[in-house]
C-alpha cells in the first residue's frame, strides 16, 4: 500500500478472505496507515451492506447505536483508519432495509459529515440515488462513489440528477475499473501503460474530465488500482508505476482549473542538476535568487510518470535558493518548493 502515489486522497482496505491469521493487519496499523497519513492519504475500511442489513440485532434505535459503535471499534479504531466505506450492490428489503437504514444512520452519528468527527462515511454503489436506502441515509454520507465501470459519460448527467437533490456535486465521484487478474468482465475502462495520445478515448479519461451541470464533482475513483498498467487477459502480478492514476489526476485538475500540488525537488551533488516528481505533463520551472551570479531561469515538462530533471547553466552557490513551481496548461502555478546548496 505504501506504493500508492500521493495523488490518491483516499484508499480502501477490506478483508478478501485470504488475510486471516496473517501479518497484514499488524502491517496495516503499524506501517501502511502511518506512511499513507504522512503523505496526506486517508484510509477507509470497506464493508458490504449485508454487514448492516443482515446483522443479528433487533430493530431498535439502541441496537443500531450499539452495533454501529461495534463496527467502528472493530474496523476503524484498531488500525487508526479514517472511516468506513459501505459497498451497496444489492437492494435490501423489509426488515433488512429497516436495519440497514438504522445502522447506517447510527454510524453517521459517530463518523461522517454530521458526526462532529473528522472521520468519513462513504456510500459506494452501482445504483442510482433514488433507492429507498440512499434516500433515507443521504444526509449522513461524506461521499458517493458511483461504480460506473464500463458505462461512459453518455448517461452520467442523468444518473447524477438522481443524487442532485440529496448531496452536493463535490460529494459525487464516478469510478472506473482496471482489469483484474482472471477478469471476466472486460470493462475496457483503462488498459496498458498510460499514453497521452490514446488516453482521451478511454472511459477513465472521460470520468476525469466530466463535470455535473452547475457544479464540480469531488473527483474520480478507480477499482483494482494495483492493476494500473495491465491489459485485459494479463493475469501476472507485478509492480505498477501508476501511470493512469498520476496522469488522470493531472488531467482532472487541469480540466477543473485546480493548480497541482507542489513538486518534489532535490539538488544533485553536482549543484547544477535538480530532479523531482510532479504532475505528468506539467511545466516545471525553476528560478534562482540570491547574491552573486545566479543561474538562468529554466523549465521542462514532467514525464508520463511525473519525473523531471532540470540542468542549470551554472552551479548553485551558498546562500542562493532555487524555487521550483509547476503548472498545468489551464491552471495557475503550484505552491513553491525550494532547494539550496549548503556548504560543508
Amino acid at each position: 500500500m505504501t506504493d500508492l502515489p500521493p495523488e490518491v486522497d483516499v484508499a480502501m482496505v477490506f478483508d478478501a478472505g485470504a488475510t486471516a491469521d496473517t501479518d497484514y493487519w499488524r502491517a496495516l496499523r503499524d506501517e501502511y496507515v502511518p506512511a499513507l497519513h504522512a503523505r496526506g492519504t486517508r484510509v477507509a475500511y470497506t464493508l458490504w451492506i449485508d454487514k448492516l442489513a443482515k446483522a443479528d440485532i433487533p430493530l431498535t434505535d439502541q441496537a443500531y447505536r450499539d452495533y454501529a459503535q461495534k463496527l467502528v471499534d472493530t474496523y476503524v479504531t484498531p488500525y487508526g483508519l479514517d472511516g468506513i466505506d459501505i459497498d451497496v450492490e444489492s437492494y435490501p428489503t423489509g426488515d433488512n432495509l429497516t436495519r440497514a437504514i438504522g445502522v447506517f444512520n447510527a454510524l453517521g452519528d459517530i463518523i461522517g459529515p454530521t458526526s462532529g468527527s473528522d472521520k468519513i462515511l462513504i456510500f459506494d454503489t452501482n445504483q442510482n440515488g433514488s433507492t429507498p436506502l440512499f434516500t433515507a441515509v443521504s444526509s449522513k454520507v461524506s461521499y458517493v462513489l458511483l461504480q460506473a465501470y464500463g458505462r461512459g459519460t453518455a448517461g452520467m448527467q442523468s444518473t447524477w440528477n438522481t443524487f442532485a437533490d440529496k448531496i452536493a456535486p463535490c460529494q459525487f465521484l464516478p469510478g472506473f475499473s482496471f482489469p483484474e487478474e482472471q477478469d471476466r468482465t472486460h470493462w475496457g475502462d483503462a488498459e496498458g501503460i498510460y499514453d497521452p495520445a490514446t488516453a482521451p478515448g478511454s472511459t477513465a479519461y472521460e470520468y476525469a474530465t466530466w463535470q455535473p451541470q452547475g457544479g464540480t464533482k469531488g473527483g474520480f475513483f478507480a477499482y483494482a488500482v494495483d492493476r494500473d498498467g495491465k491489459v485485459w487477459g494479463d493475469n501476472s502480478i507485478t509492480p505498477t508505476s501508476f501511470t493512469w492514476m498520476k496522469n488522470l489526476s493531472a488531467v482532472q485538475d487541469d480540466a477543473a482549473g485546480v493548480a497541482p500540488k507542489a513538486a518534489t525537488a532535490a539538488l544533485a551533488a553536482d549543484r547544477i542538476t535538480i530532479r523531482g516528481v510532479g504532475a505528468p505533463g506539467a511545466t516545471v520551472s525553476v528560478k534562482v535568487t540570491g547574491p552573486g551570479r545566479i543561474p538562468t531561469a529554466a523549465s521542462t515538462t514532467a514525464a508520463v510518470d511525473g519525473s523531471w530533471t532540470l540542468v542549470l547553466n551554472r552551479k548553485l552557490t551558498e546562500p542562493q535558493t532555487a524555487t521550483i513551481t509547476q503548472k498545468l496548461p489551464h491552471t495557475g502555478p503550484s505552491a513553491p518548493t525550494e532547494v539550496r546548496f549548503i556548504g560543508d
